[in-house]
């Protein structure tokens, strides 16, 4: 099946990304529907996408989520099945194949499909450090359901259920540096924490036994939150339990860019907390401030 044009439609979500976005889109070139969906690039990101044949949409990035759905409701996509990818992903054969396979079979009873992440560190391969295979719900159908907001990326909701694709995508995650990972996950950590401190509670320990493998890793996500001196558990957990050392150099630097990812988290959290207290006695202090005479 190597080479078949898959009649699937491609959003690629761009901000300053001409590092990548060529590569990205040369991954999807069997692909005979694809969109770069920008949310104001500075950079050469809109002509490269278009000398490589892509339809440009312009949209404010407000979450991934949002970003993901407005991309369903306002680009001209021409099919219903639409792959989502960044510009620091690509497609691979394999996966491409599967995608191809899954729509020709399609009944109508899949919102969508779960696909891995392949993340790579210099071209390597995390295959312990990264705790592959991580699933996303990539491959949707955009009549059968929507995505929503979780922390800073995004979850699926639907009445149907997902499929699981054996195949992953791969994912650069450290294509422009450690600096720019660092700076992007300071704002992710702070949105990890509004999540953690707003969410409803919600069961940790049945998921764990009964629950499919992405609902058990939400929930080991959930429960983790609540672990003290949490950062070096994550550092420990990356290295030995996931076995990030059998990554060589590159599963190391994973562990410990994870442990500080999660020393954001926890300091986002304290200022969060902060912030509502201060909240909460503001009234207190102004009261305080009020001569008796307007009393």
């Amino acid at each position: 099946m190597t080479g078949v044009r898959v009649p699937c439609s491609v959003v690629v979500l761009t901000l300053n990304e001409q590092r990548n976005i060529a590569a990205c889109l040369d991954s999807v070139r069997r692909f005979d529907d694809v969109h770069v969906l920008d949310s104001g690039s500075t950079d050469g990101t809109v002509t490269i996408a278009e000398r490589h044949g892509a339809r440009v949409g312009q949209n404010a990035f407000a979450s991934f989520g949002q970003q993901r759905n407005w991309g369903h409701d306002h680009l001209p996509l021409r099919h219903a099945w639409v792959m989502h990818l960044d510009a620091d992903e690509r497609m691979t054969a394999a996966l491409a194949d599967e995608i191809a396979a899954a729509i020709r079979a399609d009944d109508g009873r899949h919102a969508g499909f779960f696909i891995a992440e392949r993340t790579l560190m210099r071209g390597r391969w995390l295959r312990h450090a990264a705790m592959y295979p991580r699933y996303q719900a990539r491959l949707v159908h955009r009549g059968r359901m929507c995505f929503t907001d979780h922390g800073h990326g995004q979850r699926e909701a639907s009445d149907l259920p997902f499929g699981t694709f054996a195949s992953p995508y791969d994912h650069l995650a450290f294509s422009h540096g450690i600096e720019h990972w660092l700076r992007k996950h300071a704002g992710y950590a702070a949105k990890e924490a509004a999540q953690f401190s707003s969410a409803p509670p919600a069961p940790l320990l049945a998921p764990l036994f009964t629950g499919t493998a992405l609902q058990r890793h939400r929930a080991l996500k959930r429960l983790a939150m609540k672990l003290p001196l949490r950062p070096w558990v994550r550092y420990l957990h990356v290295l030995f339990l996931k076995r990030g050392v059998l990554d060589g150099r590159a599963g190391w630097e994973y562990a410990r860019m994870m442990k500080v990812y999660e020393e954001m988290i926890d300091l986002a959290l304290i200022e969060a907390e902060d912030r509502r207290d201060d909240a909460r006695e503001r009234p207190a202090r102004i009261a305080d401030r009020v001569p008796e005479a307007q009393k």
